[in-house]
C-alpha cells in the first residue's frame, strides 16, 4: 500500500475499484490534488502544494468534501473526513497500516475495494459494515 495513493480528501486509491487498475494515473492524480473528493472541482490549495490533505485547509470540512462524503458513507460505508481525521491525529503510516487491516480479504489475503462487498481477486463476499 502506497502512500502516494491517498488522495488529499482523504481516500485511499489503493482500494478505489477504478484506480486499482490503473494505479499509475491514481498516483498522479493523487499528487495533484484530484482526489475523489475533487474531481468536479479542484482543489488550488493542493495543486499548488500550499496542501498535502484537506484537513490542512482552513475550510476543512468544504462543503465539496461533505458531499462525496455522504454519497460514500451511504453506499459504501467509507468516511473520507474519518480518515483525514485519522491522519491527522495518528499519522499516514499508522492509517495505513489500519487500512490493510481492515482491507485485506480474510479469504485470499489481497486487497479488498470499497466498492464492492466482493473480492476482485477470489470473488469471496464480505460485508463492507465488517470493516469499520
Amino acid at each position: 500500500m502506497k502512500r502516494e495513493m491517498v488522495a488529499p480528501c482523504g481516500m485511499n486509491c489503493n482500494l478505489c475499484s477504478w484506480c486499482s487498475t490503473r494505479a499509475s494515473r491514481a498516483a498522479s492524480a493523487a499528487g495533484r490534488g484530484d482526489g475523489a473528493a475533487s474531481t468536479e472541482r479542484p482543489v488550488p490549495q493542493a495543486r499548488q502544494g500550499e496542501i498535502d490533505f484537506c484537513y490542512q485547509c482552513g475550510q476543512f470540512p468544504c462543503e465539496n468534501l461533505l458531499l462525496v462524503e455522504k454519497r460514500y458513507v451511504h453506499a459504501h460505508n467509507y468516511s473520507f473526513v474519518e480518515n483525514l481525521n485519522f491522519i491527522r491525529r495518528r499519522g499516514m503510516p499508522t492509517f495505513l497500516k489500519r487500512e490493510i487491516m481492515r482491507y485485506t480479504c480474510p479469504s485470499c489475503g489481497k486487497l479488498l475495494t470499497v466498492h464492492s462487498d466482493k473480492c476482485p481477486h477470489c470473488r469471496q463476499r464480505h460485508n463492507r459494515k465488517d470493516r469499520r
